[in-house]
């Protein structure tokens, strides 16, 4: 009884404490939870939680307490981040929380933003945003591929910025495509309507595209082209499809890389003038290999990934493409 008096009294105090805080205070306090609960090891908490769920009484006393100690550990997050929204003129950028998520190699993510927005994620892409979203726009920076599905706000434009590109939507589907190691950048729009921006020195130039437009931006050069085309091919990686449409042997060895993590090495430089044109739906990579091979005048060899001694380096899974003799 003692024990419950003493708890009872500590959570008192610690809501004591909360209602007395400064909204920075309560900030930076949100802060150290959420540093406090990523650095968790989560086996270890769940190991000493089941064992304090053999004892029948305990459990009750465990569970009235953790959900007290939840609701209070809520409070400041909750008035942090009312604060936050009804309180933007005091907002600096260091009370921001950038948050990052990358698809590694071989996979493609699907992520749902803070204010409902879809993104799905192509291997070996990134995207960094605040939380929250700053009051005036829902800025998002990407590195490699995504695509969008943007929950419409009037009021809170959001924007897609890879370099100096940028697109402006209020809410639409769209592809951005914007691998480092690629000469262009290319935008393409499934529905709505987007404003496209390219800053070039001191001026910025923008263009508005419309539903099944692709605007392919030069890096070297910042020359940008726009045209109505059909689409489905740029876009239907983000449902599981790959899609060769008279694809050179180039670019399908890039993609190959990209889609299942893999490296690609064209032996014979004269099989890249070939071009395929097919549709893969969730096929497995043997899959893959043995369907080009045999509609192809090439020979695939595959040699699988190693791993060195003690674990310490490991090698990707190779496929190297010759013609056939």
């Amino acid at each position: 009884m003692t024990n419950n008096f003493n708890i009872q009294q500590k959570l008192n105090d610690l809501i004591k404490d909360r209602v007395a805080q400064e909204p920075a205070e309560q900030i930076l306090e949100a802060v150290r939870i959420i540093s406090e609960i990523e650095n968790i090891d989560s086996k270890i908490a769940f190991t000493k939680v089941q064992g304090q769920i053999q004892n029948g009484k305990k459990t009750i006393s465990l569970l009235n307490t953790l959900s007290r100690i939840a609701a209070i550990l809520f409070i400041p997050l909750l008035l942090a981040s009312a604060w936050l929204f009804f309180n933007p003129q005091k907002t600096s950028p260091s009370q921001f929380a950038f948050h990052e998520i990358t698809s590694p190699p071989g996979t493609r993510s699907q992520v749902v933003l803070p204010d409902g927005s879809k993104v799905w994620l192509n291997a070996e892409s990134t995207i960094k945003f605040s939380i929250p979203f700053q009051k005036e726009s829902r800025d998002i920076d990407l590195q490699g591929e995504a695509f969008f599905d943007v929950a419409k706000n009037p009021e809170q434009p959001f924007i897609v910025q890879s370099g100096n590109v940028k697109v402006k939507v209020l809410g639409t589907r769209f592809n951005y495509k914007a691998f480092a190691e690629d000469k262009n950048i290319e935008v393409v729009l499934e529905e709505g309507q987007v404003a496209l921006s390219l800053k070039r020195n001191s001026s910025t130039q923008e263009a508005i595209m419309h539903p099944g437009d692709r605007a392919v931006i030069e890096k070297e050069s910042d020359k940008a082209t726009i045209g109505n085309e059909n689409i489905n091919k740029y876009i239907a990686w983000h449902s599981g499809k790959l899609v060769f449409d008279n694809t050179p042997m180039s670019e399908v060895a890039r993609l190959l890389e990209r889609w299942y993590g893999i490296e690609v090495t064209v032996q014979d430089p004269e099989i890249m003038n070939y071009r395929f044109t097919t549709t893969f739906e969730n096929e497995s990579l043997f899959q893959v290999i043995e369907l080009l091979g045999l509609s192809s005048p090439i020979r695939i060899k595959y040699i699988p990934a190693s791993i060195g001694k003690n674990n310490q380096s490991q090698t990707k899974s190779k496929v190297l493409i010759s013609k056939k003799i």
